[in-house]
């Protein structure tokens, strides 16, 4: 019954309180980033808001709204927003795969083997793959994980990744881009950042804290 309870409060909240306010910001988001392009204003800044935005709440509202965007671009055959977007999206999870390699001591077993999957979540592109690392210490990873998915657009578009056909998600997709070795090395770089940076700041490898529980002492009465 709680759950239930639980997500019809959010599906009203989302719905009656939140849905225009949203969808201004989302509209807004679309036209400021399509007059960026238009216009040949930085793309690099452009690049670095969007990879940051991909790996702050990893799968949620501001992670939504830049894929959003770059998707709705996408449909108008304005294509470099979606690259830039699907770069950063890769990278995050890619950088907990090799920090669990990077730094094979500071994981637990079960981070280790979420560390595998995530190479499958990184080279298809699936930011969620991060969240159970994000978990352990949000505070000092949301920001690792914003700088890592901003420096694998960044450096990009730095190294001059640019568009030439609508793109394909995921590493393998850096055959639809121009300079497809840009995209390539821009997301290693990022995902190398979280790789180094994450393991440093926070000790992945505490066991989650249970009390074993002595049924020998537990006492069953009956009586009244």
């Amino acid at each position: 019954i709680l759950p239930l309870f639980a997500t019809l409060s959010v599906a009203i909240v989302m719905g009656a309180f939140l849905s225009g306010p949203l969808s201004w910001i989302n509209t807004r988001l679309v036209e400021w980033i399509k007059n960026m392009i238009e216009n040949d204003v930085n793309k690099l800044l452009l690049a670095v808001i969007m990879g940051a935005m991909i790996g702050s709440d990893l799968g949620g509202p501001i992670n939504k709204a830049a894929w959003m965007a770059g998707n709705v671009l996408l449909a108008e055959q304005i294509y470099l927003p979606a690259i830039i977007v699907n770069v950063a999206i890769c990278a995050v999870p890619m950088g907990y795969a090799l920090a669990t390699l990077f730094h094979k001591n500071r994981f637990n077993q079960e981070l280790k083997d979420a560390g595998r999957n995530n190479f499958i979540m990184g080279f298809i592109g699936i930011t969620e793959g991060a969240i159970p690392f994000t978990l352990v210490s949000p505070l000092k990873l949301v920001p690792v994980n914003m700088i890592g998915g901003a420096l694998a657009s960044g450096l990009g578009i730095a190294f001059g990744m640019h568009a030439k056909m609508p793109p394909v998600g995921g590493v393998y997709g850096f055959f639809t881009v121009g300079n497809g070795w840009a995209y390539l090395l821009g997301l290693f770089l990022g995902a190398a950042f979280i790789g180094f940076v994450a393991p440093l700041l926070v000790d992945f490898n505490k066991e989650s804290e249970t009390e074993d529980m002595d049924f020998e002492e537990i006492e069953i009465n009956f009586e009244n």
